[in-house]
């Protein structure tokens, strides 16, 4: 590929991107959404972004990212409550949620990338059930059952400034898209480490790193031979996803200003299955189109209907039948369809 036309892509996905998360929680007023619901989406999306990394483009279904997701959340609280109480600061609460979910996951992966299939994804379930029993009993600094509830609403320390991300954007009356007055600094700030995400993963995979991620998920034994360390790439690949889903983790605590034991429960790693596999598995988009739609499913679903897991679970059902590649990945494949016949009538016509 031509370097100019790699860097114009470039910028073009990141105009876009920009543009699709200021104008998301607008949007998602007018289809009855409410702003701190889109803060909530941002927040997941980047953990399931990093569950896309690994699922995606090296092959391997974890079942315990909510070691790392809750893990994080924990962390970052307790940060707040032991270490800096009368000055909570969200740097470096969110730093160390990041740095302990990435240790975790260099440590569980240092086992777990040494596994395959079914094997590998049991492995991270049982960890992230010792994980859990471990919340769960260590009453004195996790409270247990009960999370963590109450603590000092981190600040963002920017300069001589500390900016309070509960504040609210000028009011500004916007129709049928609401006021802008209902977004919080929350989303501009989550929005913008989003936006940072999604153009980083889409470095990644498609630099050198996520080539050989892609080689070994196809031919593992042919990348060995070539010179590959197959085990050091998908550690590395373990240990970035551990990472953002712990980041995720922990801006979510922060958000809620709670952490409840459902964090790390068995049901929110298979959230992360479920929002990426209906969003479209190794693809940029998928993850986030995932995490949103079935977010906001939820919660209309839930205010209307007492079985609405059933309803939920038939729509994943739905996609999976109908839909393998996902959303985005169907679209992406119809698209790259449709622009193959066109380039073939259109050869057809000149050699006519």
């Amino acid at each position: 590929m031509n370097p100019s036309t790699g860097s114009g892509q470039a910028a073009r996905f990141a105009l876009l991107t920009a543009l699709g998360l200021a104008l998301f929680p607008f949007a998602f007023h007018a289809i009855d959404g409410y702003a701190g619901l889109a803060t909530q989406i941002a927040i997941v999306s980047i953990a399931t972004i990093g569950f896309n990394l690994l699922l995606g483009y090296t092959g391997l279904l974890s079942y315990g990212h909510a070691m790392f997701y809750g893990g994080g959340g924990y962390v970052a609280a307790l940060l707040l409550i032991r270490a800096m109480p009368q000055h909570p600061n969200l740097w470096l609460a969110l730093l160390g949620a990041t740095l302990a979910a990435t240790i975790l996951a260099l440590l569980v992966g240092a086992l777990a990338v040494r596994l395959y299939g079914i094997y590998f994804a049991l492995l991270t379930l049982a960890f992230a059930q010792m994980i859990f029993f471990i919340v769960e009993q260590s009453q004195d600094w996790t409270n247990g059952d009960d999370g963590l509830q109450n603590f000092p609403a981190a600040l963002l320390p920017i300069g001589p400034y500390a900016i309070d991300l509960g504040a609210a954007l000028p009011a500004l009356p916007l129709g049928p898209f609401g006021n802008l007055s209902d977004i919080k600094l929350w989303y501009v700030f989550a929005a913008l480490l989003l936006f940072g995400v999604m153009v980083g993963m889409r470095a990644l995979t498609r630099s050198q790193f996520g080539e050989v991620l892609t080689a070994i998920r196809e031919n593992e034994e042919r990348s060995v031979l070539i010179g590959f360390n197959a085990s050091a790439y998908r550690l590395a690949a373990f240990a970035i996803s551990g990472a953002l889903t712990g980041l995720s983790g922990a801006l979510r605590a922060l958000y809620d200003g709670s952490v409840p034991i459902d964090a790390v429960a068995i049901d929110r790693s298979g959230s992360f299955v479920i929002y990426t596999i209906v969003g479209g598995v190794q693809t940029l988009l998928g993850p986030v189109i995932g995490t949103g739609l079935i977010m906001y499913l939820e919660a209309v679903l839930s205010a209307k209907f007492e079985y609405w897991r059933l309803i939920e679970g038939a729509i994943f059902v739905a996609v999976i039948v109908f839909l393998p590649a996902g959303i985005v990945g169907t679209l992406q494949k119809t698209a790259a369809a449709r622009a193959q016949k066109s380039r073939a009538l259109l050869s057809e016509s000149i050699s006519k």
